[in-house]
């Protein structure tokens, strides 16, 4: 590990810790950003194509899948190779599957360039945590990791906000042109920046890292924690991927309606994960689950019955998903951290997993929703109700006595 080669965090120095970590978070905001800089453009983009609406969501899915997918296979690569080089030969692909992006000129193509930009983004989400944790000493780590998650929840919120602009100005190219202009310095900098970070590991081929994946399958405990999570964050995407199209096609808004949906339900999802703390004096980490998911069907039920019966107003829209992200912020982070605690031996590829739940489940959304964003906004609300009972659905498996497969 980093560690192993550098004998302790005291050992590296202030501007080398900073420069390492600048490179490491730059790279996770700027795969993040691949999607949320695009969503603005989405609406328009049938017209631009002369494409169907459900073949131009079709490229978030395929994002989401590639992103999914990559997950079990960086999260392995990670346990066994030097990380650094599994980072920088990520940003090889995912810079010029941008490029691709940028020039695809039909959807079939857009969406094949989205899948490979996906697939290589995967890796700088896989691997911050296990590169910066080495870092520091164990309470620093813990502060800059809640500090990083922070920076990402930020993301979704003011990304689109830069996205409409540059559409607005540019087009919907340009915001691809923005990931790879961005993207060549930042693979220059993971070269030069990023030290040998080589895991403690005495396998010397990927496939039993693989297995370890089947034993988490088997773990009946990791595997409600990580589902139900992934359930619970799929149904928040596929509204987020699909309320672009649906903002435009019936509610009369655009972008800037869009973001501040998204700036509103970033911020009490923020406000919710920082009570967090305070609320676990009360109750334990598995009731703010379970209280956090019910908010969550509440919240999904009236958005669905204000859809089918009212018109919708944007405004109220963006209302009716505030409290499921606050249910989101009450058990996410309380959800990841239970599923990893359930296997601490395989804490990388856990949270692998995990988010291949997360993106695979948002992919299976986003795709199930499209044939039905020009039937009305009841989709999203259905889509986000019936995720969240399958989250509940699942959690009575983290009732397991501890060690139970």
């Amino acid at each position: 590990m980093l560690m192993s080669q550098l004998d302790s965090s005291s050992q590296v120095s202030p501007t080398t810790r900073i420069a390492i970590i600048v490179t490491i978070v730059a790279a996770n905001m700027l795969a993040l950003a691949a999607t949320d800089l695009y969503l603005p453009s989405v609406p328009y983009m049938p017209e631009i194509f002369g494409a169907s609406i459900e073949a131009v969501q079709f490229t978030l899915v395929t994002f989401s899948a590639g992103f999914a997918i990559s997950q079990i296979l960086f999260g392995a690569a990670g346990d066994l190779w030097n990380r650094r080089w599994v980072l920088v030969g990520s940003l090889f692909v995912f810079v010029p599957a941008s490029l691709w992006c940028a020039v695809s000129g039909t959807a079939e193509s857009l969406a094949l360039a989205r899948f490979a930009q996906g697939f290589s983004a995967s890796a700088s989400a896989a691997l911050t945590v296990p590169m910066i944790k080495p870092l520091f000493d164990e309470a620093r780590a813990v502060h800059a990791i809640s500090v990083i998650g922070g920076i990402d929840a930020i993301i979704p919120a003011f990304a689109p906000i830069l996205g409409a602009w540059i559409f607005s100005q540019f087009g919907w190219e340009a915001n691809f042109w923005v990931i790879v202009i961005a993207g060549v310095p930042l693979l220059i900098a993971a070269v030069i920046v990023v030290p040998d970070d080589r895991p403690e590991s005495h396998h010397t081929s990927i496939w039993p890292v693989l297995m370890g994946f089947f034993t988490l399958l088997k773990h009946k405990r990791f595997m409600g924690y990580a589902v139900s999570h992934g359930f619970s964050l799929g149904g928040l995407l596929a509204v987020v991927f699909s309320a672009p199209t649906l903002i435009v096609t019936h509610m009369d808004g655009g972008p800037a309606e869009y973001v501040y949906s998204q700036i509103m339900w970033v911020g009490v999802f923020l406000v919710a994960a920082n009570t967090t703390g305070r609320l676990m004096r009360r109750v334990t980490a598995d009731q703010l689950i379970w209280i956090g998911n019910w908010i969550q069907i509440a919240s999904a039920l009236a958005l669905l019955v204000y859809a089918l019966l009212f018109p919708v107003h944007w405004l109220g829209f963006a209302l009716g998903g505030v409290p499921y992200c606050i249910g989101l912020g009450l058990r996410g982070g309380a959800g990841f951290s239970r599923a990893i605690d359930a296997v601490p031996a395989y804490g990388a590829r856990a949270s692998s997993l995990i988010i291949f739940f997360s993106m695979g489940l948002s992919a299976i959304g986003t795709g199930a929703v499209a044939p039905f964003l020009d039937n009305g906004v009841w989709s999203a609300g259905a889509a986000m109700l019936i995720m969240s009972i399958a989250a509940l659905a699942v959690l009575p498996l983290i009732k397991e006595k501890a060690g139970s497969p």
